[in-house]
């Protein structure tokens, strides 16, 4: 689309094979973005690749095989893209291992934290933790020298990162949204923010096994990220930076569907030196 919301501007999606990644991309391909996919599982990527092609033209997208916990792998995808479009605009951080690499049944036999694998436990706070630093780190170079960018980090309701059985991916997403403040505060006054996009409950992914026996209609459905991703990659959110976006309000407007990032009602509780606060 030559005139559509998102034209010109080159958008970075990982975890971009399936679910939430793929709703979005195929959203912001609907808007002229092109895109730079990144995923381990190649049929998938290859098909929404495809996909998006079919929107946008052969030249509007590149499929990237990388493992976004990987420093080297990491920077090299996030150089290509930059090599191949010229530019990169905005990334969302999106893969992510969930809980359903733990167990069959997360919410129905939750596993204690001491009966987690330590393997997946730390391969878990590698890929939603660590991913989004290193891609993130690769990124905003070049958002900077353009003086605009986005970083949009993918994390969980916060009710959410304490229910028992998320041992693993509980404390893996409350680290990204506490770092996304932390990313928020180091860019403020560059023209680039970073701000967290939730759906805002369960979703319709993989992270939800069928044996939990949730109906599938009742979940967060993918598509309901679409409006509110085109919208943060966009001009239109120019001056939010530090803020969670909330899917499942998106319609009932900004002042129900945002908020200030990780836990700011509960700051302002350490006892600093002068000379450190902030």
């Amino acid at each position: 689309m030559a005139d559509g919301k998102l034209s010109g501007k080159v958008v970075l999606v990982t975890g971009a094979g399936r679910g939430l990644g793929r709703a979005m991309a195929l959203a912001m391909s609907e808007q002229g973005a092109h895109l730079a996919l990144i995923d381990l599982d190649g049929e998938e990527l290859q098909q929404v690749a495809h996909e998006i092609q079919d929107i946008g033209g052969a030249d509007s997208v590149i499929p990237l095989g990388a493992d976004v916990c990987d420093p080297d792998s990491a920077a090299t995808a996030v150089h290509y893209a930059a090599e191949n479009f010229g530019r990169i605009d905005v990334v969302f951080n999106n893969a992510a291992l969930g809980p359903q690499a733990v167990t069959e049944d997360p919410y129905g036999a939750p596993p204690k934290f001491w009966e987690l694998n330590p393997y997946i436990f730390i391969r878990m706070m590698d890929i939603n933790a660590a991913g989004p630093q290193l891609v993130a780190a690769a990124a905003v170079p070049h958002m900077l020298k353009a003086g605009w960018g986005r970083i949009v980090n993918i994390t969980t309701a916060l009710d959410a990162m304490c229910v028992p059985g998320m041992g693993a991916y509980g404390p893996s997403k409350a680290a990204l949204e506490a770092h996304t403040v932390i990313m928020a505060k180091d860019l403020e006054g560059t023209g680039v923010t970073a701000n967290v996009l939730i759906p805002g409950g369960p979703a319709n992914t993989r992270m939800i096994p069928d044996a939990t026996g949730i109906p599938r209609a009742a979940l967060i459905q993918p598509e309901d990220m679409q409006a509110p991703a085109v919208w943060l990659a966009s001009d239109e959110s120019d001056g939010h930076n530090g803020m969670r976006f909330i899917a499942g309000h998106w319609d009932a407007g900004l002042e129900k569907a945002s908020a200030p990032c990780a836990w700011p009602q509960l700051g302002k509780q350490a006892i600093l030196p002068q000379s450190i606060e902030r």
